[in-house]
């Protein structure tokens, strides 16, 4: 697939399955997550489903239980919570079973392969199949705009997980109103609350109590 089919299907995707970012002009700490799956689809929000709980678990020391996305949504006037933000790499889901629209995933089997091998695909810069190394520059350059829209912005920066750090790493935005926390887990199955990740964890909750 070349380049110029590549973008055209990475905006149909974004047109149609995307749930946008949340990120309010008082932002300081942004959260950059992987891509929405089947909760983030159903409420049009980041973060909405086990993962995020498991997030407002932690940052809150278990006195939230909504979901993390849909806590900053509900809440998007009130301290602490418009002050945090959330950013996924791909405004759309990379898992073709998180696609609401079946029919288009099964019309696009190329595009969708190649989104859910870069989303695995963590241990490589520059792939193999030049299909994948097409997605992954489309979906860079629309990751990359969005984060260039904030360097003027002071942040605390936390990517989440080996695929948000990457492609973090990849996008290359840097400003010197940034701090980012390294080696942040994904939320998923728990592992903010476990100990081998503790200091990375303290870091984050540390930045949050000071906001």
């Amino acid at each position: 697939m070349d380049l110029l089919t590549m973008e055209q299907l990475f905006q149909q995707a974004k047109a149609n399955f995307s749930v946008s970012d949340v990120i309010s002009p008082h932002v300081r700490i942004l959260f950059i997550l992987e891509s929405p799956h089947r909760e983030e689809i159903k409420h049009h929000i980041p973060l909405a489903g086990s993962s995020g709980r498991s997030v407002s678990k932690v940052l809150f020391e278990g006195k939230q239980s909504l979901p993390f996305g849909l806590l900053l949504k509900e809440n998007s006037d009130k301290k602490p919570y418009c002050h945090l933000g959330i950013l996924n790499v791909c405004p759309f889901p990379l898992q073709s079973a998180a696609i609401p629209d079946s029919k288009w995933g099964d019309s696009h089997p190329e595009f969708v392969r190649a989104a859910e091998k870069v989303r695995v695909g963590n241990d490589k810069d520059v792939y193999r199949d030049e299909t994948w190394n097409a997605f992954q520059e489309v979906m860079q350059q629309d990751f990359n705009q969005r984060l260039t829209e904030l360097v003027n912005q002071p942040l605390v920066i936390v990517p989440c997980g080996r695929f948000a750090q990457k492609q973090f790493r990849l996008a290359d935005v840097q400003s010197s109103h940034w701090k980012v926390v390294s080696d942040v887990p994904h939320p998923s199955y728990n592992s903010w609350s476990k100990d081998r990740y503790s200091a990375q964890i303290a870091e984050v909750t540390e930045a949050v109590g000071y906001i």
